[in-house]
């Protein structure tokens, strides 16, 4: 529920290849629910008359988020639909490499303008994600929990920009914007201004120091190395500028 788009392309995808997941045509024939909280646009009240248990997708140390952050606010979001749920698992996420792909069709003139930090995040892959959540459908002595779940190592935005150079046939000059100022070009693309924002506290956000610890809880669940951001990253970025015709 509430997935930002630029996820929902390869989550719908995992699922669909999943041996252990499918998507339910509506909630009446779901056996549990995905939550996002991190959705940028404002979120619809969650119904779950069947009290499904829900999995939420939340944000590496949201709670530690300074009072009117984004991630302050993914906290409270998270704290309000853990209460509504007798079975519930929270899978706070680094950033996704996805969000990184999708930010490319923004591109311009050989630079990624971007919010993103220099130090960068330990992307994790929304295929991963679906995975994992696969595995937990059928443990269930490992719900009523929050994990931390990110990608295999932090890869730094030079480097993740040189990663880009399969699909420009050369490497993205990374700029770096402040936060205020990357919302305001945002909205200047014709994007809504909470929306903006919202976006913009994430990026900022999940490539803080806060952020960049790489978690165990990949590896020890899928039983191998979450997949490396160069695995992905070039797909992904082509699928967003075909999305974004």
């Amino acid at each position: 529920m509430g997935l930002r788009e630029s996820v929902r392309g390869g989550l719908l995808d995992a699922v669909a290849a999943s041996t252990r997941l499918e998507l339910a045509p509506d909630a009446d024939e779901a056996d549990l629910i995905v939550v996002d909280v991190c959705s940028y646009a404002a979120m619809d009240p969650l119904v779950n008359r069947r009290a499904l248990p829900l999995v939420v997708l939340s944000l590496l140390a949201a709670d530690r988020g300074p009072s009117g952050s984004f991630a302050a606010e993914v906290a409270a979001r998270e704290s309000a639909v853990v209460e509504t749920a007798e079975r519930w698992c929270v899978l706070r996420c680094a950033a996704f490499g996805e969000e990184l792909a999708w930010n490319t069709r923004y591109a311009m003139d050989g630079q990624l303008p971007t919010a993103w930090q220099p130090e960068g995040a330990p992307w994790v892959g929304v295929a991963d994600v679906v995975e994992l959540i696969g595995e937990l459908a059928s443990l269930p002595d490992r719900w009523n929990a929050a994990y931390d779940v990110t990608g295999p190592a932090t890869v730094p935005m030079r480097e993740a920009c040189d990663l880009l150079h399969g699909l420009y046939g050369r490497s993205l000059l990374y700029v770096r914007l402040d936060e205020d100022v990357f919302a305001s070009s945002m909205e200047q693309a014709g994007f809504a201004p909470v929306f903006a924002a919202r976006r913009a506290g994430y990026m900022v956000w999940t490539t803080s120091e806060q952020c960049r610890s790489v978690s165990p809880v990949l590896a020890q669940a899928l039983g191998r190395p979450p997949t490396p951001l160069s695995d992905y990253l070039v797909r992904y970025a082509r699928y967003s500028l075909d999305a974004a015709g």
